[in-house]
């Protein structure tokens, strides 16, 4: 035998091309199926990022669509006293005006893009005046109503004239120099409410000379909708206001609305004595904005508020500027539940990677099993590894490479994002794998020739290689573990912490497969005892699998892992969310009350479709006391049925005998939550409910409760309280203010509104399914929990393939000696039972396998795991329940891994009935195809 540089001489380009086309030509089903699974895999590997960027730009838009108008609004304002001379009132002139806003036009980049022709730029009055016409509507007598005078551009670009005229022209002054009347114009609604017409005058109280206001005209807005009308919410139609009440009194109501002035007419602002605000109103265009431009545009918006922008615009006005909008809000809320949301997207990212890439790689073994024999007999014959590498090479890139760039273009004309780059480099390392497998397993077996021996898993020993393999997962493994554990996910998405659940199931994987010779060992001697050959042959088949036959179980335990991980992830969500919904509502339902609840309320209730059982409770709400320092409600109930009602719901006991024994002296037992336990340190305090001051101990302990949550509270005895003050036991002072209703079906939530409101006002209906409701998904969230499931279905996949590959791999000796054997005799039957004993412990040990690694999953990396941010976003109105986190989901554990076994048991009977039906020496004769 030849060294490797006396092989085989390198090929020049054509002959090359010839063996390329041989070989494609004598096997072309493997190379479309190459090809085909490498365009599917680089389909998927250029898709998911674009996705990814396709569902957090629609969950981005859809959230900055659905706000408000003055939350994606970035406005700039001023003010004026008047009390600043000539100087000051060169700032009311329109070319001032368009002077700021051209400059601000001038600081603006994107990402921050400005809806062209919706700017909206005007001058109103510091503060209303009121208006001292008596024909004019006062909701309540006393109150006048109040006017503000508003200098808005536009107005004849923005409104059609119903009635009149508009006004137009600067003020005449009066004989001090001062104004005393202006033509204004009001709108259609203004006019209807107020009772004003063309030619009407309006009276404003100010601190000098009276001023009026002279109506020359009532218009029509041509787009109500539009920035112009909305930005200032009072242009549009009058509001009715009402004054802070003081303690005792019934709220009073007055008209405020609003009179629209020429331009050159702001001047007379200034003669109310209220002063003048500037303000220019700018609509933002979100339509344009990706999930890559909220950092860039929080920081042009930080800018603009109190940096160089900011200062570059009062230098260049030489006015103070104030720049205000809501929409930093919304991006730090967007931002927020992203990076919630983007830890669970990469988890399953990585984890349908790893198992496209162990695909791969077994696709190319299982090629470079199949041509064992061709290859070594090359290099038996002095063939070089680099012209066998090269001659390899060019057959797999003629299949990987046009698949590839067919996957990648796809994905890019079908996913149409701004982004493109990550999604062709995942592609090309698709197109590469595929390409490189092969070459890299031949040079793996036929680096030095060597005699043909069998490597039986049940008989073969680690190498040295493989040890220190081995020892290297571990480490990573536990690194990757521990720096889950200990920094969590509420930092965002790290690759190699989102990489825990797949390293996990690699170290299952090796730990397996070191355990699996095991009993093996034990079964093959009593079988070898038995009087049928049939279990005996087959336990020593499934011995002699190769022992190097590692990635389909190493593909399948990533699959599973990462479904089980997100099973898990999604269960603990519903979860949290399920205890958040009945936490907050305490019930099934819930009815609250300002005052005492009507006395028939509870029979009403009862006759609702669904309501099971009704208990009133009494809550009130009391501020820091000198016991407690802190806010707290008074919760009195009857304990043994209010017991009955949180363990119907599923929340924690309720300590009930602990507020039953009471004789009447000394401190009143309660039940307190865990803040007001640590206040009390074993002490007692004075409480002070409507029926008079209470001393009360703390007789038991809980973290939540029904009637009380989301704060902290003390629980009493509602018939021991009324003992211990007889003399005020009156319903006023001891009548339930909650109604708590617990189903036993759907409520008919409408019908138990109607109900309510039939026994009185002043009280509101909370249902158990509506505030769940609330709970759910957001459409970032959505967008993350779809890819995650397709990820997944991806993953489950990629590992049903692996396990066809498998099959696939020993389907050609399994026909031969099923062949063989039914020349012997064997029938069918036992054909089967023997296929089944050879693919059973394999098969058992990827269900089982992927079983325990899910379970132990959640153990492991559940600590490190924060799911609050995805269960409920960033709304602060919600309070996570204790102990929220992992859950063991049975479908996501169970499904995968027993449906992968029962498609093992369908390929092998599909093997077994095609194998007997075709003739003996078809595949006796199988060893002999090169």
């Amino acid at each position: 035998m030849t060294n490797g540089t006396e092989g085989l001489p390198a090929a020049p380009r054509p002959a090359a091309l010839s063996w390329v086309r041989v070989r494609l030509r004598a096997a072309p089903a493997a190379a479309i199926a190459m090809a085909l699974l490498v365009l599917v895999t680089a389909f998927l590997a250029a898709a998911l990022p674009r996705a990814v960027d396709r569902y957090e730009v629609k969950a981005l838009r859809g959230s900055l669509a659905d706000a408000k108008l003055r939350d994606r609004t970035l406005s700039l304002s001023d003010s004026s006293s008047g009390a600043e001379g000539a100087g000051d009132m060169s700032r009311f002139a329109p070319e001032w005006l368009a002077g700021v806003e051209s400059g601000f036009q001038k600081l603006v980049r994107p990402p921050l893009r400005l809806l062209p022709g919706q700017s909206v730029v005007g001058i109103r009055t510091g503060s209303d005046s009121a208006a001292l016409d008596p024909a004019l509507p006062r909701p309540t007598k006393a109150l006048n109503p109040k006017a503000d005078l508003v200098a808005q551009q536009g107005l004849e670009q923005h409104s059609r004239l119903v009635a009149g005229s508009m006004p137009s022209g600067p003020a005449p002054a009066d004989a001090s120099g001062g104004m005393s009347r202006v033509d204004a114009a009001i709108t259609e609604q203004t006019a209807k409410v107020m009772g004003l017409r063309p030619g009407s005058e309006i009276h404003l109280s100010t601190l000098g000379t009276p001023f009026t206001v002279h109506v020359t005209g009532v218009v029509a807005p041509t787009e109500p909708g539009s920035a112009y009308w909305n930005e200032e919410q009072d242009v549009l139609t009058p509001q009715l206001t009402s004054p802070p009440p003081k303690p005792g009194e019934y709220p009073t109501f007055y008209w405020h609305f609003t009179v629209l002035i020429a331009p050159e007419a702001a001047p007379a602002l200034l003669s109310l004595g209220k002063g003048a605000s500037f303000y220019w109103h700018h609509p933002v265009d979100t339509s344009r904005l990706t999930a890559q431009d909220v950092a860039p545009l929080q920081s042009q918006l930080a800018s603009l508020d109190s940096g160089p922008a900011a200062a570059a615009m009062q230098e260049g006005t030489g006015s103070y500027l104030h720049t205000t909008t809501g929409l930093g809000r919304l991006l730090t809320s967007y931002e927020r539940d992203r990076t919630a949301a983007l830890p669970l997207v990469l988890v399953a990212a990585i984890g349908v990677g790893a198992t496209a890439f162990a695909v791969l790689l077994m696709a190319g073994g299982l090629a470079a099993e199949r041509r064992r024999g061709e290859l070594a007999l090359l290099r038996s014959r002095g063939g070089s590894l680099r012209g066998m590498v090269g001659r390899l090479l060019g057959e797999t890139t003629t299949a990987a490479v046009p698949a590839a760039l067919t996957g990648i273009a796809l994905a890019l004309v079908l996913l149409p994002t701004d982004r493109y780059l990550l999604s062709v480099l995942l592609g090309s390392a698709v197109a590469v794998t595929a390409s490189l497998a092969l070459p890299l397993r031949a040079v793996a077996v036929h680096r030095r020739p060597r005699p043909a021996a069998r490597e039986d898993v049940a008989t073969a020993r680690p190498s040295r290689r493989r040890t220190v393999a081995e020892l290297t997962v571990t480490v990573l493994v536990i690194g990757a573990v521990v720096a889950l554990r200990r920094r969590g996910t509420v930092s965002g998405a790290d690759p190699f912490l989102a990489a825990a659940p797949v390293l996990v199931a690699v170290a299952a994987a090796l730990i397996l497969l070191r355990l699996y010779p095991l009993p093996l060992r034990l079964l093959a001697r009593p079988a070898a005892r038995l009087t049928g050959a049939v279990t005996h042959l087959g336990l020593a088949r499934a011995g002699r699998s190769p022992a190097g036959a590692q990635l389909p179980l190493l593909a399948l335990l990533m699959s599973l892992t990462v479904a089980s991980f997100g099973g898990s992830v999604l269960a603990g969500v519903a979860d949290g969310r399920d205890e958040a919904a009945r936490a907050a509502i305490g019930a099934d339902a819930r009815i609250d009350a300002n005052f005492v609840l009507p006395e028939k309320l509870a029979a009403t209730i009862r006759q609702v479709p669904g309501v099971a059982r009704t208990l009133g409770v009494r809550i009130e709400p009391s501020a820091s006391t000198a016991g407690f320092e802190m806010p707290y409600s008074l919760v009195s109930v009857d304990p043994v049925a209010y017991a009955a009602l949180t363990r119907s719901i599923g929340l924690p006991d309720f300590p009930a005998d602990a507020l039953l024994h009471d004789d009447g002296t000394g401190p009143m037992p309660a039940v307190v939550s865990r803040n007001l336990a640590a206040k009390l340190a074993g002490g007692t305090a004075s409480v002070q409910p409507a029926i008079g001051t209470t001393d009360i101990r703390a007789a038991a302990v809980l973290d939540l409760t029904p009637a009380a949550p989301n704060v902290d509270f003390v629980i009493v005895s509602s018939a021991q309280l009324a003992k211990r003050h007889p003399d005020m036991n009156y319903s006023q002072y001891t009548g339930p203010t909650v109604l708590m209703v617990t189903a036993d079906g759907p409520i008919d939530g409408k019908a138990l509104r109607a109900a309510t409101a039939r026994t009185g006002s002043n009280m509101f209906v909370a249902l158990l399914s509506e505030q769940r409701g609330v709970l759910s998904d957001s459409a970032l969230q959505t967008g993350a929990r779809g890819i995650y499931l397709a990820a997944v279905a991806g993953g489950a996949g990629y590992s049903a393939l692996a396990l066809l590959l498998s099959l696939l791999q020993a389907a050609p000796q399994r026909a031969a000696l099923l062949a063989r054997l039914r020349t012997m005799g064997m029938g069918r039957r036992d054909g089967r039972r023997l296929v089944f004993l050879e693919m059973l412990p394999q098969a058992l040990l990827a269900a089982i396998g992927g079983v325990l690694v899910g379970l132990a999953v959640i153990p492991l990396l559940g600590p490190g795991v924060d799911i609050t941010a995805l269960a409920f976003g960033s709304d602060p109105g919600t309070t996570a329940p204790a102990g929220l986190g992992l859950r063991v989901d049975p479908l996501s554990l169970a499904l995968p891994s027993f449906g992968l076994l029962a498609l093992a048991c369908v390929v092998l009977l599909v093997q077994v009935w095609v194998t007997g039906r075709r003739r003996e020496s078809t595949d006796l004769r199988v060893g002999d195809r090169s």
